[in-house]
């Protein structure tokens, strides 16, 4: 039986073994959130999702994801764009293989960029960069 679950997990593995990626960001792709200390990093969040029915049944998911690159403004050598081209050419078009589901769409909507001011010292700055991407699959 498919499990919305294993999609999420195919976007973060997809992003956590890519070698180019991972050069950019060191920390890995995570899920809501990365490890405390982690200074260059991917998170994937789920923001919407519907299930689309047809014939009695679930047939469709369809789903957007806010997918961004997290830099510490202090490090050397941090390079959000980079790494926001990098997911961006792992994610647009490219079919995920997720079991039991099999592949319709995958493609950004809209971008993300964003310089976040820590509230407990305000020296310190994250840069964010991505994108909103739609993933739909259909159940198999």
């Amino acid at each position: 039986m498919a499990d919305s679950q294993d999609i999420d997990n195919a976007l973060v593995t997809r992003l956590g073994a890519d070698a180019t990626l991972l050069a950019l960001a060191p920390n890995g792709a995570y899920w809501d959130e990365a490890p405390a200390g982690s200074t260059r990093f991917v998170v994937v969040s789920l923001v919407d999702e519907d299930d689309v029915q047809q014939f009695g049944r679930r047939s469709f998911e369809n789903a957007l994801y806010a997918i961004e690159v997290r830099m510490l403004s202090t490090i050397a050598g941090a390079n959000p764009k980079a790494a926001a081209a990098r997911i961006d050419a792992l994610l647009e078009d490219q079919p995920l293989t997720v079991p039991g589901y099999a592949p319709m769409a995958v493609f950004r909507e809209s971008r993300i960029r964003a310089t976040e001011v820590d509230a407990g010292d305000t020296s310190i700055r994250w840069y964010r960069r991505g994108g909103h991407y739609r993933v739909v699959m259909s159940v198999s």
